[in-house]
């Protein structure tokens, strides 16, 4: 008699230890792997659109205004200024062109990253949603860059006060906006 109750036991014990095996071979989630040559392509367009525009600024600044005007508003280009521009312009979607192509990768790979990057003696932690932010706001910042080039020539340089204090802003943002993309993409901070 006593083995009718330890056999019931013993099978119950067994059966419990086999769902404990049985949970633990269920497949771990993998992490997903991170395509080292998207993050290049990454680095290498933040790189040169970020030690680009700084140039564009400089042009930008570059207005003239009528000698016996009393404030430097609103802003005059001249014919070599917008040429300049209208180069810088052209600089800007070639490098777009060379670098946002096949090689680049999409928002959802970007977005899905979360991983350790070893830079020379540093290391920290790659957060994909946080790199996307950054290249955004480097796009919204090169595209208002475009789009006032546009606009200074479409006026032929002939800004009105509005106009001028939207190309002021964009100065004053420029190297701001480089500062905080590069801290992010490069950890410079």
């Amino acid at each position: 008699m006593v083995q009718k109750p330890f056999l019931p036991l013993l099978l119950a014990a067994g059966l419990v230890l086999f769902g404990f095996a049985a949970g633990g071979c269920e497949p771990e989630e993998e992490e997903p792997e991170v395509d080292e040559e998207a993050i290049v392509a990454i680095n290498n367009y933040v790189e040169e659109i970020t030690a680009f525009l700084p140039e564009v600024k400089i042009d930008l600044q570059g207005w003239s205004r009528d000698p016996h005007s009393d404030d430097d508003m609103p802003f005059e280009y001249d014919e070599e200024r917008r040429e300049w521009l209208r180069e810088h312009k052209v600089e800007i979607e070639a490098v777009r062109d060379r670098h946002l192509n096949a090689q680049f990768p999409d928002e959802e790979e970007i977005a899905s990253w979360d991983v350790i990057i070893v830079r020379s003696d540093r290391e920290w932690q790659l957060d994909g949603v946080e790199w996307l932010e950054a290249l955004e706001q480097l796009e919204e910042l090169t595209g208002e860059v475009i789009s006032v080039i546009d606009m200074i020539l479409a006026e032929e340089g002939e800004l009105d006060m509005e106009q001028s204090e939207r190309v002021l802003e964009l100065i004053e943002e420029i190297e701001p906006e480089i500062e905080a993309v590069r801290s992010v993409i490069f950890r410079t901070d």
